[in-house]
């Protein structure tokens, strides 16, 4: 987050100072070309589109879903109970950044598509948390409960250790039975 502060930071001078230049010229000269006012004022359009964008989306993580604000405000939120399947991947970029990566998607809505979902992104928030809950419901065959310390206490347990980075690598994909009402499964029958 402190990237994006800092970004959205830079536009605003970048953007009061392509303002006093286009008001420099325009009263020093009388005049202005087109193209370069056009550029100057690029500037401060960009700067407020950038600071609406940080201030409108955002990632919430609580005990009992999780809730993502994207930049036009759209909400997409997952309760963990709801959670049909999951997918985690780790990665190293061809510049030997690392990043990480969780997708979240919720049962199938009466049309046969995804009703909710949520993609994450190292880069946007620590999404530990959320792959504690995961393994514990790997783990413990339920969900954790969000009042019960004992599982908190137990999920955070997973969390420090690595345990629950490494249960999500190894059971991505993994698919939740309670949730699963694919129109695509076979029949068990």
């Amino acid at each position: 987050m402190g990237f994006l502060l800092l970004a959205a930071y830079g536009f605003w001078v970048v953007s009061l100072a392509a303002l006093v230049l286009y008001l420099y010229f325009y009263f020093r000269f009388n005049r202005f070309d087109g193209i370069c006012q056009g550029i100057l004022m690029s500037c401060p359009v960009a700067g407020l589109l950038f600071y609406v964008w940080y201030r409108n989306a955002y990632v919430k993580i609580t005990r009992t879903y999780v809730l993502r604000r994207t930049f036009l405000r759209f909400v997409e939120k997952v309760e963990y109970r709801r959670i049909r399947d999951f997918g985690y991947y780790e990665r190293t970029d061809r510049d030997n950044n690392f990043e990480d990566g969780l997708y979240i998607d919720g049962p199938y809505n009466d049309e046969g598509y995804f009703g909710e979902g949520i993609e994450l992104h190292s880069n946007w928030v620590n999404m530990s948390y959320v792959l504690g809950q995961l393994a514990f419901r790997i783990l413990k065959e339920r969900w954790a409960e969000p009042e019960s310390d004992e599982d908190q206490n137990l999920i955070q347990e997973y969390i420090s250790s690595g345990k629950a980075r490494e249960i999500c690598l190894e059971q991505s994909g993994f698919v939740f039975p309670e949730n699963d009402n694919s129109p695509y499964r076979e029949s068990k029958e």
